[in-house]
């Protein structure tokens, strides 16, 4: 209940706030207490407008240590660690403009409206602008400086993509079924990938999201975020024959694959297996989830070419996300 009671204020402290933005209500906040914002801001727009980014020297500056920000269509970010993660992710992006709208205030407290854009760059798609406005709350610290405490953004684009309708698990759901419920969540993907036999290995950051499809017999999933550098989305869906007594992964990826796997289920591990082609060449494809539990595992990539040996192609962890 408690943690029930803080969302609730924090909606209506929100709301009270985006009200504010539009009608101009009365305010203590000094001169001094602006200018120290706008040195805030300014110091970290320093550090973000150089062409390497220094992502956890830009969050210190300007997030107070229990910040959290509130981004459209995934959870809370709470803390400066998990921010430095979060900014991190980012495609790409140039051309970046803030513009104030209004910043007004009492006491310790001060509310800053502003809109946004830029131009993202995500590779191997088309650069798209972006437009949107942002909500943040500051805090007064305790030597005097203001830091951003709460930020509440989203986009002006509407929200476009597939929708799929979701529920619960089927109340008579098999056995085998039931099973499925392990891959049930939000986690965040984290290690290494190369896209070839031949290249260099890259970073991954993806996030998947699953859930039960409306029914409660199949699962849906989405992949998104980068691997090696490159922007990653996978859609898939899990099901079970039961005449067949055999689990099934239908895949589409962005880069126009499309497969069809086979899942074998053993304890704390799934076992996924295919066919792709690999620079070019046909190639056996082995994706493994392993030390599965409720906090999430390890996972595992490993192709096979033209009948060659194994080869590990990415590694790593995933966990629940935050």
């Amino acid at each position: 209940m408690h943690g029930v009671r803080v969302g609730v204020l924090f909606v209506v402290l929100v709301v009270v706030v985006a009200t504010a933005c539009r009608q101009r209500g009365p305010s203590t906040l000094s001169d001094a207490d602006k200018a120290a914002i706008k040195k805030t801001t300014d110091q970290a727009f320093a550090l973000f407008a150089k062409p390497t980014k220094d992502w956890p020297a830009f969050v210190k500056v300007l997030y107070a240590e229990d910040a959290m920000v509130l981004p459209p269509n995934a959870p809370a970010v709470k803390g400066q660690e998990a921010i430095i993660d979060m900014v991190r992710s980012f495609p790409p992006f140039s051309d970046y403009r803030q513009e104030p709208k209004e910043i007004e205030g009492s006491g310790n407290l001060a509310y800053d409206c502003q809109s946004y854009s830029m131009t993202f760059t995500p590779p191997g798609v088309p650069a798209f602008k972006e437009t949107g406005k942002l909500v943040w709350i500051w805090k007064k610290q305790a030597d005097g400086s203001w830091k951003l405490w709460r930020e509440i953004y989203n986009s002006d684009r509407p929200v476009s993509g597939l929708v799929i309708p979701s529920g619960a698990m089927a109340a008579d759901a098999s056995p085998e079924v039931k099973k499925l419920d392990d891959i049930v969540g939000r986690w965040q993907m984290d290690g290494t990938f190369r896209p070839g036999t031949k290249a260099p290995a890259g970073p991954v950051a993806n996030t998947m999201t699953c859930d039960w499809f409306t029914g409660g017999r199949q699962v849906f999933c989405r992949m998104s975020g980068t691997e090696a550098g490159a922007r990653y989305e996978e859609i898939y869906t899990y099901s079970y024959d039961p005449k067949a007594k055999a689990y099934t992964l239908f895949s589409t990826v962005n880069d126009g694959a499309s497969t069809v796997q086979k899942l074998v289920i053993e304890p704390a591990t799934w076992i996924h297996t295919g066919e792709a082609l690999v620079d070019g060449k046909p190639a056996k494809v082995r994706f493994t989830l392993a030390n599965m539990s409720p906090a999430g595992g390890s996972w595992k990539g490993e192709t096979s070419v033209a009948g060659g040996p194994w080869m590990t192609m990415g590694e790593g962890t995933y966990a629940k996300a935050k």
